[in-house]
């Protein structure tokens, strides 16, 4: 019998913050209980660390010197993201969800994707949720992609996420489905990382030490994100935001027909 494929990438996220990795600061059950029943590899290497070129490999299977993606989107002109002139920059190669929806799985983004010509569907996906481009500012208010149209969603955008995932999930529980959750969050750049992130988990965080953040001196050449360096708000802030919301996991481990 043909699986059912559920992706889920989480954004500027290290092992060392999951519970399974040995992080007792930072609650992450679902991944938790999916790594207790699953592999984790130890031995797994990025060969490009930044958003786009990660994102490229993980799709197509090709390293960046064979993709062309070596950078995250943003500064292109023409403008990579949206717009007339706009373009898939994998749209040459054979990618898993084209592979998935020719053998008859329906495909759907939830999240980020940040690969170019991000207000249509491509590559097989006929579910498309999405956010103009890969950086993020806000958490609140953003804007966000869906039905063709840019506008700004009023939910905490890892919620608002989650919600899309498990919209598909249950419009689509009885087909063969390929799903990819691109999480916009943890994500520890930008002016979000100095304001109090509230949701469900923010009072469990409120007064929490977390020791497992590195606390490091700043270095005399740093220019950005000098607020951020140990700043607690940043510390809680980054990890309430992988932990919001249901999880796509839990549903599909309790009521996706096998």
């Amino acid at each position: 019998m043909r699986p059912n494929v559920l992706f889920i990438m989480t954004d500027n996220q290290g092992a060392w913050t999951l519970g399974c990795h040995g992080n007792q600061d930072i609650r992450t059950p679902h991944i938790d209980r999916l790594a207790a029943d699953g592999l984790r590899f130890t031995d797994a290497y990025c060969v490009n660390s930044v958003c786009s070129p990660s994102r490229a490999t993980y799709l197509t299977g090709l390293i960046p010197s064979q993709h062309g993606v070596h950078s995250y989107l943003g500064g292109e002109k023409p403008d990579a993201q949206m717009g007339p002139q706009a373009y898939g920059t994998i749209a040459e190669f054979t990618t898993l969800p084209r592979i998935l929806a020719g053998a008859g799985y329906r495909c759907g983004l939830a999240g980020k994707w940040h690969l170019g010509d991000s207000l249509r569907p491509q590559e097989g996906f006929s579910y498309w949720f999405t956010k103009p481009g890969g950086h993020t500012s806000t958490f609140y208010d953003a804007d966000a992609i869906w039905e063709g149209r840019v506008y700004k969603e009023p939910r905490y955008f890892t919620d608002a996420i989650t919600a899309h995932a498990l919209d598909f999930l249950r419009e689509h529980r009885e087909e063969r489905f390929f799903l990819f959750v691109g999480y916009n969050g943890p994500y520890g750049l930008g002016e979000h990382m100095t304001q109090v992130h509230r949701n469900r988990h923010t009072e469990y965080y409120a007064e929490k030490e977390l020791p497992s953040f590195p606390r490091e001196e700043v270095h005399p050449w740093l220019k950005q994100n000098l607020r951020i360096i140990n700043n607690p708000i940043g510390m809680r802030g980054y990890a309430i935001m992988p932990t919001t919301g249901r999880s796509p996991i839990a549903l599909v481990r309790t009521k996706m027909p096998s």
